[in-house]
């Protein structure tokens, strides 16, 4: 499946950070790229506060490359090493519209510091389609479209 080659290939070239909505996609996503070796940490909202320090002790510090969010933590991270956020599910509210705050807070989170980042959205529906046409308009800012079936699209990234 490409997503998952996506994130695999992201985690290797820079530190990610991955927002998901739900912990139970949240732990599908963990479990699936620890399986595949890489060392993944996840960030949710039934972690107590010290469970959640020690979490981004942990990524600030390197000892895992791959921080998973849900929406707890759209807002309020400053980890100056994070260089590449992917938004697995873009942000909505509770009718199902764009929610652009979050959205920006989430890819705020890249390329802080004074540092370049890259956001990435992943899109799988017309509706995410939708969702990521509304936060362009929002902010009135082009949001480049890659093509997956075109290598030379993916390789760009970054560049």
């Amino acid at each position: 499946m490409f997503v998952e080659m996506l994130i695999v290939r992201l985690t290797y070239t820079a530190l990610v950070e991955q927002d998901v909505s739900t912990r139970k996609t949240a732990a599908w996503l963990a479990a699936k790229m620890t399986s595949d070796g890489h060392s993944v940490a996840v960030l949710s909202g039934d972690l107590t506060v010290e469970q959640r320090l020690a979490v981004l002790d942990r990524f600030r510090s390197g000892l895992e490359k791959v921080l998973i969010t849900t929406n707890v933590l759209s807002r309020g991270i400053d980890i100056e090493q994070v260089t590449i956020v992917v938004n697995f599910d873009l942000p909505v509210d509770v009718r199902g519209n764009a929610d652009c705050e979050t959205y920006l807070h989430r890819i705020g989170r890249t390329g802080r510091f004074g540092k370049s980042g890259i956001a990435i959205n992943l899109i799988d529906s017309e509706r995410s389609m939708a969702v990521c046409r509304t936060v362009e308009k929002h902010f009135k800012k082009e949001i480049q479209y890659l093509n997956t079936e075109n290598a030379d699209d993916i390789e760009k990234i970054g560049n």
